[in-house]
């Protein structure tokens, strides 16, 4: 049984998790999260609350969350959805409240089999996972067994996360939750996130992560059970074999296992049975080659893409050692030729998804200042090399526009410009790169840094034309950080037209509407919910310092 005071405890990290990574690595962190930030404690009890009334609330202030289409690759998509905020802090208090019984059920990491998403919460930092244990790692593995098996067999889950079906996720968490609602809760809120459908986890969260793993855990465990030897990251499998015969055979055995007790199937296109010589000449850990076949990082004394794969850019910048965790990260990055490795990335027709994530990331660690005669600093070259090729960064450029808007201050005067009127030639020329509503929302964020009335115009068009909550929802915080009350004035007849997100939005951007502001908030303040007046309390407190600008 999980007490009171254990959920609480699971709240607890599930909120600084939030605080510390965002709630997922898709979409634009929510605005909410700074309030989660500032007010912990009182967000800690209203998770409590939530879960106290879990059934009167799911009903009455039902989650409303946001859904959008999400470059995979240059012409492949999926669906992703960002939960709304207070649900999303509950969802994951579940989840977390059954990560130690969870963790124990699945295949030892000691095993070295499966790599990903190893439960070790650290409440310091809002970690969940173990940062030492993951794909690379799993893919290291695979390259030793590979020298001891004449095959390998490598392989995805088709749709993994879409198709992953309640009723045997719900079986797996009855097994190892005992007597706890949190299995019920949990389900309950996956029908009301899938429309009762009977299928499918949200994308891009900690706490899919989790429950997609006790779930595949029955698949692992039949595969150890009828010998076959295999590492497994999230949906990538890799079976070895001492012959092509045992190769099919495994291969038909995990095909089998899946569809029988898990409706899914593998990926057709992805699906290869290989020597283990191909497999590790396929390797991606393997270094890059030059046309005379001699690698490039083995003859260089710099270290290449193999050793920027590994290295890690996080750092805490809440820590007390900030500054110099910084430091010493920049330090590092200098031994990688991160401009090269750019360069490298854009003259490919199709980027290295995982290596250019990686120097992307880099890019926030160069200099600013100009190197020699260069007219350019570092920064302002790699920034401009990447928007002038947005088509080849496009299954990434989420990550672009993310580090952009961070760095942006840091770019000099006319690399700013050249930035705005880039993303506005873009947008105003219908881009397919704009297309998608995550590409846009996180380019809005971008553009909040110019206040001028192309930009304004431009804003309100978007306003006007998208429908995407998330979109709108900045625009709202946007118009009111540049004090454009104008707008927002006229926004406000139609409060009760928008969705959740710019309720909340349009909440704290009522704060510079003055008297008419207050005025409305006191007539409204009775048709607030239990989370938009927790935004509310949070507005009104920071509202009242000097200096406090409003957070996207």
């Amino acid at each position: 049984m999980v007490s009171k005071l254990e959920f609480k405890q699971a709240a607890r990290l599930a909120i600084q998790n939030i605080v510390k990574h965002g709630d997922t690595d898709i979409f634009p962190f929510p605005f909410e999260n700074h309030a989660f930030f500032d007010k912990r404690e009182e967000v800690i009890d209203l998770v409590v609350e939530y879960d106290e009334h879990f059934e009167e609330y799911l009903a009455r202030f039902s989650p409303l969350n946001v859904s959008s289409l999400t470059p995979v690759t240059y012409t492949g998509f999926r669906w992703a959805t960002q939960i709304d905020p207070i649900w999303n802090a509950h969802f994951l208090s579940c989840v977390l409240a059954l990560s130690a019984k969870i963790e124990a059920a699945r295949v030892p990491k000691a095993e070295n089999v499966v790599f990903s998403y190893r439960s070790q919460a650290n409440i310091d930092t809002g970690d969940l996972f173990d940062r030492g244990y993951g794909w690379f790692q799993f893919m290291e593995r695979s390259v030793e067994l590979s020298n001891e098996f004449e095959f390998v067999v490598a392989c995805d889950i088709s749709e993994f996360y879409p198709r992953l079906g309640h009723h045997r996720l719900e079986n797996a968490l009855k097994q190892i939750a005992g007597d706890t609602p949190y299995p019920r809760r949990i389900m309950q809120f996956l029908g009301n996130y899938s429309n009762t459908r009977s299928f499918g986890l949200p994308i891009g969260g900690p706490a899919a992560r989790i429950l997609s793993e006790v779930t595949i855990n029955q698949i692992d465990r039949l595969l150890i059970g009828n010998g076959i030897r295999f590492t497994r990251f999230a949906d990538d499998y890799h079976l070895f074999a001492e012959s092509k015969e045992d190769a099919y055979r495994h291969l038909v055995f995990l095909s089998e296992k899946l569809f029988d007790n898990q409706g899914l199937s593998l990926q057709k296109a992805k699906t290869r049975i290989m020597t283990s010589g191909e497999f590790r000449a396929t390797n991606p850990l393997k270094p890059q080659l030059d046309p005379d076949g001699t690698a490039d990082d083995l003859r260089s004394p710099d270290p290449g893409p193999k050793e920027l794969l590994r290295f890690s850019l996080w750092f805490d910048p809440y820590s007390k050692t900030a500054k110099e965790d910084y430091e010493r990260l920049r330090s590092e990055i200098r031994r990688f030729d991160i401009i090269k490795l750019l360069k490298d990335e854009l003259a490919k027709s199709r980027i290295h998804t995982a290596l250019a994530k990686k120097v992307v990331a880099a890019i926030r660690y160069l200099e600013d200042q100009p190197e020699g005669d260069a007219e350019r600093s570092p920064k302002d070259e790699a920034v401009l090399s990447i928007l002038e090729n947005c088509d080849v960064m496009y299954p990434i450029f989420s990550s672009v526009l993310l580090m952009i808007d961070e760095v942006f201050e840091e770019l000099s005067a006319k690399a700013k410009g050249e930035v705005i009127s880039g993303i506005q030639k873009l947008i105003k020329e219908r881009s397919h790169v704009f297309r998608v509503d995550v590409h846009l929302a996180f380019a809005i964020r971008v553009l909040s840094h110019s206040n001028r009335p192309e930009n304004q115009a431009l804003l309100q068009q978007i306003y006007d034309e998208r429908t995407s909550p998330i979109v709108r929802r900045d625009i709202l915080l946007v118009f009111a950080r540049w004090g454009e009350w104008y707008w927002l004035s006229d926004i406000r007849n139609r409060f009760r037209e928008l969705s959740g997100p710019e309720r909340r939005a349009f909440v704290v951007a009522s704060y510079i509407l003055k008297d008419e502001g207050s005025h409305w908030r006191n007539h409204i303040d009775k048709e607030l919910n239990p989370f938009e007046a927790f935004v509310l309390g949070w507005a009104k407190e920071k509202a009242n310092k000097l200096g406090w600008v409003i957070p996207l």
